[in-house]
């Protein structure tokens, strides 16, 4: 990361390097300014990058409500100690967890590993029975990714249910219901009366906790 000044205010910058890209984009996260480029960038480029996207840097680093100190994991709120080191590990201790990270992409990669494994644990444990409530095949590929648009996607003819790591964030009731929610789309493809009517045969009280984890926004940085 580097320190760039452009009319008088300081901007920390992430320059990222990806040959495959064909051009150059720019972003803004968590107050650091991710330049992404195919090609090697001068201080005096990056300069300017920043003075022609000064009002867009701006006005979403001051837009953005996140909460740079905490996150939730399974529900409950954890405050978020970070320190450098050359060495990348994670620990829980009580209400506070303890990220030892090289940098913030290396912190990142470390929560969402805590995120990936939960979820991985949780759906080895419950998916066995679950599979067996519903008219399914017993052969399903689970998937995780780091996705913030939707909780779960399933792909019936494929066998596979799409799970989003951030799922980790909440309690295991919350987790399940978007589990079986994935398992209903195997009998009825839409979100028809008749899914939510044999889904709420399965998960009892699933309209209930679906408004509440609806109801749910946390404010975490990662």
């Amino acid at each position: 990361m580097i320190n760039i000044n452009v009319n008088q205010r300081n901007f920390t910058v992430m320059v990222i390097y990806k040959r495959s890209n064909r051009k150059i984009y720019l972003r803004v996260k968590n107050g650091v300014v991710y330049i992404t480029t195919p090609i090697k960038l001068t201080l005096s480029k990056i300069e300017e990058m920043i003075e022609k996207n000064f009002s867009f840097i701006v006005k979403h680093m001051m837009s953005d409500p996140k909460i740079d100190n905490q996150i939730h994991y399974l529900g409950k709120k954890y405050e978020l100690k970070i320190e450098p080191s050359k060495e990348s590990r994670l620990l829980i201790e009580d209400n506070l967890i303890h990220i030892f990270s090289r940098g913030t992409l290396d912190t990142e990669k470390l929560i969402e590993a805590l995120y990936r494994n939960t979820l991985i644990k949780i759906v080895e444990s419950y998916a066995k029975d679950i599979i067996s409530s519903f008219d399914m095949p017993q052969e399903i590929l689970f998937q995780y990714k780091k996705v913030k648009g939707y909780y779960g996607e399933c792909f019936p003819k494929k066998r596979i249910i799409i799970l989003s790591t951030q799922l980790a964030k909440y309690e295991v009731k919350y987790i399940l219901s978007v589990l079986y929610h994935e398992c209903a789309h195997f009998k009825y493809q839409n979100h028809q009366k008749e899914f939510y009517d044999y889904l709420e045969e399965r998960y009892p009280n699933y309209k209930k906790v679906q408004k509440e984890l609806r109801k749910l926004k946390y404010q975490d940085v990662y």
